[in-house]
């Protein structure tokens, strides 16, 4: 990790940085909830450019069920710029629903039904497959993922070069937990060795909008602790505990709950933006805003992409806003942030309770995670402060990335 000298020299730009470039993976999952975040640009160039063949059954549909309902979801973040439909007409999104019979799990169905597909003229604007699971991947061996799975996925790939394919893990099965797990790691593996493109099913349904992590759950949204007691169902409390119409939306959601189906439908979101040409965001924070009256929490998630790896990377904050920057050592990027006593303060208290993990290594996949906490109560004196964050890659200061904000509210 970086030493407090170095971090401060750190302290002394932004070159925004693409996650997932050419020779990365893609990978869609419960962090790409924040559909506010997406660019409306990268919106419209998803409707305008992509051209998307969906082959599932019912656990599928909830991507498309969601959707669906994030059309008319306008007191939240939804609106009619989500519209989708086979054909693309009138401004929406061109995505061939049922495209295929079946799902993924029927090998070698569905790899047939795909060739005959792409090969049929009629397709040959379609540039985007996607497949989802039924509940075959818990029967599967390791052996079977790779034969009837990854490697046709793989060789379409190879065949179909101006077809992007995403890869995409089964839904929880918690009567066949070991071996589910197991095999969606499989998938998650290949997919970030291989730089594939990963939508995260399981993933997504493994965590409610506020970031808890249910590892003993189903495909309901049930859950039960290590002990295996049942707790109860994460996505009806949420839902019980927030409004609907604007924190959440009403929709078919097949074996499962409308949030369930929510959350999946702004991953969709996410997934053809990023398809599209977004690069996505190496820093995102769970809220805008922290409550002075009450105290708050808030969650940042750092993804600065497999090829950072075991990085060593330094959260800081500003309370100066963010232009012109810091140039890091070396001048190979700039941080956004101008230093001010809350950028001393992150540094000199990185990994305090009050600023957890915000110096680190990035996991496996160039992923990390930080928790803003302001233990308690903030003076009434602060509301309307505005604060920004972004972190930097240590040895060497290569990469700085993008800078979010937080307001303290009344």
């Amino acid at each position: 990790m970086p030493s407090r000298h170095l971090a401060a020299a750190a302290v002394l730009s932004l070159v925004s940085c693409a996650f997932a470039g050419a020779g990365e993976p893609t990978l869609v999952d419960h962090r790409c909830t924040r559909i506010p975040e997406i660019p409306p640009a990268w919106i419209t160039a998803a409707k305008a450019n992509l051209h998307i063949a969906y082959g599932h059954t019912s656990h599928g549909s909830q991507i498309t069920t969601g959707m669906t309902g994030l059309v008319g979801f306008t007191g939240g973040c939804g609106g009619p710029q989500f519209a989708w439909n086979n054909g693309g007409t009138g401004g929406a999104l061109d995505l061939h629903d049922y495209a295929f019979p079946g799902d993924v799990g029927y090998y070698p169905q569905w790899e047939n039904a795909t060739r005959a597909y792409l090969n049929d003229p009629n397709n040959s604007d379609v540039n985007v497959v996607i497949w989802s699971w039924c509940g075959q991947v818990s029967g599967y061996t390791q052996q079977d993922m790779i034969n009837k799975y990854l490697a046709p996925m793989n060789q379409l790939e190879i065949d179909y070069p101006n077809v992007k394919f995403v890869y995409m893990t089964g839904h929880l099965d918690y009567g066949a937990m070991a071996n589910t797990k197991a095999r969606n790691q499989q998938i998650r593996d290949f997919c970030i060795a291989n730089d594939k493109v990963l939508y995260d099913f399981a993933d997504i349904e493994s965590y409610n909008p506020d970031g808890a992590f249910f590892e003993f759950a189903n495909d309901a949204c049930d859950y039960w602790n290590a002990a295996g007691v049942y707790q109860g169902n994460w996505a009806v409390d949420w839902q019980n505990s927030h409004v609907q119409g604007v924190d959440w939306y009403n929709c078919s959601s097949a074996h499962s709950q409308p949030l369930n189906a929510n959350q999946k439908a702004y991953c969709a979101w996410w997934l053809w933006a990023r398809l599209a040409g977004w690069s996505g965001e190496l820093l995102r924070a769970e809220k805008v805003r922290i409550s002075a009256a009450t105290g708050d929490t808030v969650e940042f998630w750092l993804n600065a992409g497999a090829a950072a790896a075991g990085r060593s990377y330094l959260l800081l904050g500003s309370g100066s806003g963010t232009s012109p920057g810091l140039p890091l050592p070396g001048g190979a990027a700039t941080l956004p942030l101008n230093a001010d006593a809350l950028t001393t303060l992150t540094i000199l208290m990185a990994n305090s309770a009050v600023f957890s993990g915000f110096q680190g290594t990035l996991d496996a996949t160039g992923h990390g995670e930080a928790l803003l906490n302001t233990l308690g109560p903030v003076s009434s004196s602060a509301v309307g402060y505005t604060m920004h964050f972004a972190y930097a890659l240590a040895n060497p200061y290569d990469l700085a990335s993008n800078a979010v904000v937080l307001e303290i509210a009344p």
